[in-house]
């Protein structure tokens, strides 16, 4: 009796055994499996730098390896950041910076000037990557001259806001979520368009922009004579670029529609167009068409600028644009 529960007791052992034999051999070849995974996806982000990317400044900037520590001086540009899911690389940013609604808690510092921010600052934050939108050349020189890869770009356009989105995916290794937000935005911007593209030219909506209360405007070649345009919109401003207008032009020009973009610093923008004296008669006035937009949706080139242009679409045409 205690032989046989003796040959009992060794076959349980030795089943144990084996089980315990394949369970470290699998454990062990999951690890292994893991670990080169992990390997594998090491070496190809290292493959991936460095890279060589040309910017607004038509400078060839190249970056050694995939940025952790990138501080943007250009509000649109920490939004497409953010958007490609890069919130714990962003080290610092500037005032201005509002979207996300906390960014400015999320990072360690923000510029106070940020046109002219303390090159001293940039440097004791020690970024591997510092990008700038519309600042001088002296500023951007300065910092390449202290070994900072820099990329400045300034889009005045829908189609380079895509471009720099794709850029800065490629540069910070995120460039199959940079094409996924890219996709989306065009997506929205297409359906705005197909409908706006079939109204016809005598049913357009005449707008004026103003952009301050001294009546500066947006003329052509500029992002919001392209936004109000694509959202089937005529500006009655034909003058290129950024000017200054007279009251009679706007009087004579008789707008259906007047935004006003300039409500964030000025609570009395959009009653200070209607009671403006002389201007009763304005079709936008007299039908209550003075409307305050969103100044960071219409003039940051990022990932909410086709947000912008659907506000202004819905504000022109609501019965069309849902």
């Amino acid at each position: 009796m205690l032989n046989k529960s003796l040959k009992m007791f060794f076959v349980v052992l030795s089943v144990l055994a084996v089980f315990f034999m394949v369970g470290c051999n699998a454990q062990s070849e999951s690890s292994l499996q893991n670990q080169s995974a992990i390997e594998e996806t090491s070496n190809e982000t290292n493959s991936l730098y460095p890279l060589v990317i040309e910017d607004h400044s038509a400078a060839k900037v190249e970056i050694p390896s995939e940025p952790k520590r990138i501080i943007s001086l250009y509000p649109s540009h920490t939004e497409i950041l953010f958007a490609l899911g890069l919130k714990e690389k962003v080290i610092a940013v500037t005032k201005y910076d509002n979207y996300p609604a906390d960014v400015r808690e999320k990072v360690e510092y923000a510029f106070e000037d940020a046109l002219n921010p303390s090159t001293e600052k940039i440097l004791e934050l020690n970024p591997d990557l510092v990008l700038l939108g519309a600042h001088n050349q002296e500023l951007i020189q300065k910092l390449r001259d202290l070994s900072i890869p820099v990329l400045q770009f300034d889009a005045q356009n829908i189609a380079a806001a895509y471009e720099v989105i794709e850029k800065l995916g490629v540069a910070t290794n995120k460039e199959k979520e940079a094409t996924a937000l890219i996709q989306q935005m065009k997506e929205k911007e297409d359906r705005i368009v197909k409908i706006t593209s079939k109204i016809p030219e005598e049913d357009k909506v005449k707008v004026f922009a103003a952009v301050s209360s001294d009546l500066w405007t947006a003329g052509k070649n500029t992002f919001m004579d392209e936004l109000i345009t694509i959202a089937g919109g005529i500006n009655i401003v034909q003058d290129q670029g950024w000017v200054q207008l007279n009251e009679e032009i706007v009087i004579e020009q008789n707008p259906q529609v007047i935004f006003t973009t300039y409500g964030y610093y000025d609570p009395t923008a959009v009653e200070g167009i209607k009671t403006r004296q002389g201007w009763q008669n304005i079709d936008a006035i007299q039908n209550n068409q003075v409307l305050e937009l969103d100044n960071d949706l219409i003039s940051r080139p990022g990932p909410r600028i086709i947000d912008g242009l659907e506000s202004i679409a819905k504000a022109l045409y609501p019965n069309k644009i849902k």
